[in-house]
């Protein structure tokens, strides 16, 4: 973009606020030098709705903060972590929704580490919240997690080959929304760009491939389904699509269909201790496979993440410049509780912004007897209190819910 370019680097770089129009580097240069003067760590809070550009904005603060710091083959690797963190967990937690190509699907705080005479040295991510469901069941028009489609665009003839790997809409967990593709968005290139950041992060080439496995399981996992057999038990419907699979896991093929099919029941009786084996019904065991399929990406995320915190690996820091970015405030078709517990993270941190500027801004103008024309605004202290209440109900959530519908869009949606 022509507005974030090494020109206007030089602008902001140690300019006053005032100097010259508000901008993101004017931000970042400030907490630079607020750091450097107070000698103490800063913290910045990016929110709003999906799509508001959160994602964007935590890059070019990292990319600012980047630029204007010192060399040194030292600290031009931590640069370099810093950098190459962005496509590597954006491949793996960020996914097309209706309003946002590139949105975040978990929310991070990235700590960049700074010495006392102000060198990037290191550094910590910690991530929350990854958007497991997005995994098994997209909106239409929405996609999965970009890494998929990632590796079925860009994935070599070996690899492709080795993993059983097909086009998109082979795949139910990526053929159910209908959508495969981004306008803009090269997913092949985007690809080679995720393993060289695996590469920059140390990840050797042994571990890539075993990351490529899991993903192909993933996703020949989600095509196994099952039918009943007899009472209350069930099979797969085509014993053949739990070959790749088990293969791709490393797991026998017969382990894997028992643990999809069956579930243990431990009962206590005195001092006596039974062990039962209950079969699942086709439904169950539909619901166990996704469960399955969830939780294996889900610490495949935080291994990436700790990948990267490795890559960082520092063992006290000096000063610290920290950035909160969450997932934002949205409203879908159908919400689960992951978006539900985003959203009301969101809340918080409106209430948040509030509480240090309007609210706190208009008490001082009142002490201070200014003359000045009151904001309106809505205090959304009501909303958070109804879901943070001992005695929250439900059915109140779901009226509340209803009136945030009405607001955002014109469908039925629901919770």
């Amino acid at each position: 973009m022509p507005y974030f370019t090494n020109k206007e680097i030089d602008m902001y770089q140690g300019a006053a606020s005032y100097e010259n129009p508000p901008h993101i580097y004017a931000l970042t240069d400030n907490m630079f030098r607020n750091m450097m003067i107070d000698k103490e760590g800063q913290c910045v809070i990016i929110s709003g709705e999906s799509g508001a550009g959160k994602t964007v904005a935590a890059k070019y603060i990292m990319g600012y903060l980047a630029a204007i710091s010192g060399g040194g083959d030292d600290i031009q690797r931590i640069k370099d972590v810093i950098i190459e963190s962005n496509p590597l967990l954006e491949a793996f937690g960020n996914a097309k929704t209706v309003r946002n190509n590139n949105s975040s699907r978990f929310g991070k705080y990235i700590e960049i580490q700074f010495s006392a005479a102000g060198l990037p040295d290191g550094g910590q991510i910690r991530n929350f919240l990854l958007e497991k469901s997005r995994v098994v069941m997209q909106n239409p028009n929405e996609r999965n997690f970009h890494v998929f489609y990632q590796i079925l665009a860009g994935a070599s003839e070996d690899e492709r080959g080795e993993c059983g790997l097909a086009e998109p809409d082979y795949y139910w967990y990526l053929n159910q929304s209908g959508t495969y593709s981004v306008e803009g968005t090269n997913d092949a290139k985007e690809f080679s760009d995720t393993r060289h950041a695996m590469n920059v992060m140390n990840i050797d080439q042994n571990t890539q491939w075993d990351i490529l496995r899991i993903i192909g399981g993933i996703l020949h996992l989600g095509n196994v389904t099952f039918v009943e057999q007899g009472s209350n038990a069930s099979l797969p419907a085509d014993p053949a699509f739990l070959q790749y699979p088990a293969y791709l896991l490393g797991v026998e093929e017969s382990l894997l269909c028992k643990a999809l099919t069956e579930r243990v029941m431990e009962s206590k009786w005195g001092g006596k201790v039974e062990i039962t084996n209950v079969t699942l019904n086709p439904e169950q065991a539909t619901a166990t496979r996704d469960a399955l399929a969830k939780a294996l990406y889900s610490r495949l995320f935080d291994f990436l993440v700790g990948a990267v915190n490795k890559a960082f690996l520092k063992a006290k820091s000096d000063y610290s410049i920290g950035v909160l970015d969450i997932y934002g405030f949205e409203i879908f078709e159908t919400n689960g509780f992951e978006q539900f517990c985003i959203n009301f993270v969101n809340e918080k941190l409106q209430q948040i912004f509030i509480e240090l500027t309007l609210k706190a801004e208009q008490d001082e103008y009142l002490e201070e007897g200014i003359a000045w024309k009151s904001i309106d605004y809505f205090n959304n202290k009501c909303v958070c209190d109804l879901i943070e209440s001992k005695v929250c109900q439900l059915e109140y959530c779901s009226v509340a819910v209803s009136i945030a519908a009405c607001s955002h869009c014109s469908r039925n949606l629901s919770i």
